[in-house]
């Protein structure tokens, strides 16, 4: 009798005990839930966040890369007219340069550290290029002027034009391969300080530089 008792008196605290966990336990559960719920929200928020990030990457570069191709082509194309004789307006040309400054100033708040230093060499390669043809009117007849400045916008400069699409593509992950971009924007910063001694040195012997 005495064990029918206790018996009794188990199932009873277990009821009891039971009733008053039950609340508990469906509380915890609904907090799990709750909780997933907002930690699977914050991951798509995340990844719309990276998606839209990435998409306004990819514009920008975008919009670089063809803005640096055109002030190439528009200074270059000044060089082929000048060379021909041809009465130029020099408007395209800057409107070209400005549009790509701009530009290259956006870029320059975003790009990681490597594209960045290939995107900086690619500016002075660009600017180097725009000297050169300034200077060209003061070389008429001068056919090492014409020649340095046409190889320089048909090499050093193409390439350079080049290895910064190539460097924004990487950034964006398009490629699974890729050529050293550390050592070609070594040779492109070696050729572009390369003229820049023969600009200088060729002005030291100019007749105007001074008696």
């Amino acid at each position: 009798m005495a064990g029918a008792d206790l018996t009794a008196v188990v199932v009873a605290a277990v009821g009891v005990t039971g009733t008053m966990v039950a609340p508990v336990l469906a509380q915890w559960a609904r907090r799990q839930e709750l909780a997933e719920a907002a930690e699977r929200a914050e991951l798509r928020l995340q990844q719309d966040r990276n998606e839209g990030d990435l998409q306004r990457r990819r514009n920008l570069y975008a919009v670089l890369n063809s803005a640096a191709r055109a002030y190439r082509t528009a200074d270059y194309d000044l060089v082929l007219a000048l060379k021909r004789g041809e009465s130029v307006d020099g408007s395209a040309l800057e409107v070209a340069r400005s549009f790509y400054r701009d530009q290259y100033a956006q870029a320059q708040m975003v790009l990681p550290g490597r594209a960045l230093n290939i995107a900086s060499e690619v500016n002075r390669c660009l600017s180097l290029g725009c000297r050169l043809v300034r200077m060209l009117p003061a070389h008429v007849g001068h056919q090492d002027a014409w020649s340095r400045t046409e190889t320089w916008f048909r090499t050093p400069l193409a390439e350079a034009v080049w290895l910064l699409r190539h460097a924004l593509r990487q950034d964006l992950g398009v490629l699974d391969e890729f050529p050293d971009l550390v050592d070609l924007g070594e040779q492109l910063r070696a050729a572009r300080k390369s003229m820049e001694r023969e600009l200088e040195t060729g002005r030291d012997r100019s007749p105007s530089s001074g008696d």
